[in-house]
């Protein structure tokens, strides 16, 4: 009943989707609830994007063709060390392609992107504050990259190659451009945020 998100993509109206693949045809794998409740992390800054998270409760009603949901992803241990630098993670979204698109895509996307060091991260973006609670993930060279529209989305690890386990590690929050060579996204450390969540849910379940 919980789905985790960025806080500057909170609106007023927000309806969840879960199992959505094409968002321009009905797979029957659809399932959409109205929002009942959305937190922003009481110490999100809008200014310097520190603290971007958000959680969304959605209700027990609502339209359920397959009639069960999908499988959830795990939280990762309360402050809990992202993987090591350069371990291949996975990005997924709707959002642009590139820079110069108008609109994002219909199909959900995915990308594999590396984990970078925050030494490198903080290089990289010396004009932005990169708190210990954001990381950056992509590469040097560009072209691999979240862009707008992915904003909210998951930065998911998997514990081993062959693991079916999943964690979500990070949530897409900001960059420069979109794959931009010397540019990294950056995303909010989920880690950090464990007991935040897990005392809302207390709270409002």
């Amino acid at each position: 009943m919980w789905v985790v998100t960025a806080a500057h993509c909170v609106r007023k109206k927000l309806f969840i989707r879960l199992g959505e693949y094409d968002l321009a045809t009905k797979e029957g794998s659809e399932l959409e609830f109205k929002v009942e409740r959305a937190i922003k992390h009481p110490y999100y800054d809008s200014e310097t994007v520190d603290n971007d998270i958000a959680l969304l409760k959605f209700g027990t009603t609502g339209r359920a063709p397959s009639g069960h949901l999908p499988n959830p992803v795990c939280l990762p241990r309360g402050y809990q060390a992202l993987p090591p630098t350069s371990s291949l993670c996975t990005i997924i979204g709707w959002g642009k392609r590139k820079d110069t698109d108008h609109y994002g895509t219909d199909i959900l996307h995915e990308a594999q992107v590396p984990i970078v060091s925050t030494d490198e991260c903080r290089e990289v973006y010396e004009e932005y504050r990169i708190t210990d609670n954001m990381f950056c993930a992509g590469y040097r060279g560009g072209r691999m990259d979240s862009c707008s529209g992915d904003s909210g989305g998951p930065l998911l690890c998997r514990e081993s190659a062959d693991s079916l386990r999943w964690t979500i590690h990070g949530i897409t929050s900001f960059g420069e451009g979109c794959g931009r060579r010397g540019k990294f996204g950056i995303y909010t450390r989920m880690s950090n945020y464990v007991k935040w969540t897990k005392s809302v849910m207390r709270q409002y379940s």
